[in-house]
């Protein structure tokens, strides 16, 4: 059986299992496995080392990091899992192709500072030179919209692809509540945000004028639904224009729980608030927080703790 049309009864059974993200991250991993094996691969035919030989393509042609290669592993292993049951191809990666190695990168969260340059890198274009005039500068269209996005992000910890996935009625203003519909693996949770960043909020949105619930709430300047690729590139100019190196949505996520810990918190609650399943990364960020975990208490909110 030719791969695609296998690839086809794989999505017919395993699609309405798989979050949104999954699913496009497996089909990603399945277009390059198609590209790197050729369209008439059959199924049956393919061996372990082909597996090996596109897994280290991923690494020394394309530069892929650690996390994503494992990530091509995980969805190329669910594929053969899929086939053996229901094609009673034999499992060519389980227990013949080893899981690549994770090499956890260095936590290093923003400095205060870092977040107010990057703030105030939100209301201006990069200065460009005129003949009459040099260094000018002009204000963003979207520089209220970028500020929301930055204070969120490091006043709640909140991923990329959760953030994107808000939608007004999922912003409670008097509160300062947000409601995550779609967390990893499909889980809800409730988070809190600070004055500051309900303040930058309050802003942005009454600049949007009337708005339906389902409408998106952070939007492209069209109107559509912004997606992880417009954020990851917002933040990566945003901090070119701010001279801040390493700027992506992760980064926010660790320090807000570095922050958070550092200001008080409760890494019982963090574990709540960043929705992960086991304590192991939030015993990560203590150590990097210098906080003992049993005097640890209450929490407090970063953005208004640094008077962003």
């Amino acid at each position: 059986m030719y791969l695609d049309y296998a690839l086809e009864g794989y999505w017919l059974s395993k699609r309405r299992n798989l979050s949104p993200n999954t699913q496009r991250d497996y089909e990603l991993t399945f277009r390059r496995f198609l590209d790197f094996i050729g369209p008439n691969a059959e199924i049956e035919n393919i061996t372990s080392d082909d597996v090996e030989r596109f897994l280290n393509f991923l690494t020394e042609e394309l530069g892929l990091s650690d996390k994503t290669v494992i990530n091509h592993f995980i969805a190329l292993s669910s594929l053969w899992t899929w086939a053996e049951r229901n094609l009673g191809v034999p499992h060519i990666i389980r227990g013949r192709v080893e899981c690549p190695k994770y090499h956890r990168p260095q936590i290093t969260p923003f400095t205060p500072e870092e977040v107010h340059a990057l703030l105030e890198a939100c209301d201006y274009k990069a200065p460009w030179n005129r003949r009459w005039a040099k260094g000018v500068r002009t204000r963003r269209p979207t520089a209220l919209r970028d500020r929301a996005i930055i204070l969120l992000l490091v006043d709640s910890g909140i991923r990329v692809s959760e953030l994107v996935a808000l939608r007004v009625r999922d912003y409670e203003r008097r509160r300062g509540q947000v409601t995550i519909r779609h967390g990893k693996g499909n889980k809800t949770r409730v988070i809190f945000v600070g004055d500051t960043t309900r303040r930058a909020m309050w802003r942005y949105l009454t600049s949007r004028g009337e708005l339906m619930e389902n409408d998106p709430l952070f939007a492209t300047s069209k109107g559509r639904p912004m997606d992880r690729h417009n954020v990851r590139k917002m933040l990566r100019m945003t901090g070119q224009r701010a001279g801040v190196k390493d700027v992506y949505p992760h980064r926010f996520r660790h320090t807000f729980a570095i922050a958070f810990l550092r200001n008080g918190g409760n890494p019982l609650e963090l574990q709540e608030m960043l929705g992960h399943a086991r304590l192991d990364t939030v015993r990560i960020y203590a150590r990097l927080a210098e906080v003992d975990l049993e005097r640890a208490q209450r929490n407090a909110s970063p953005a208004d703790n640094w008077r962003l």
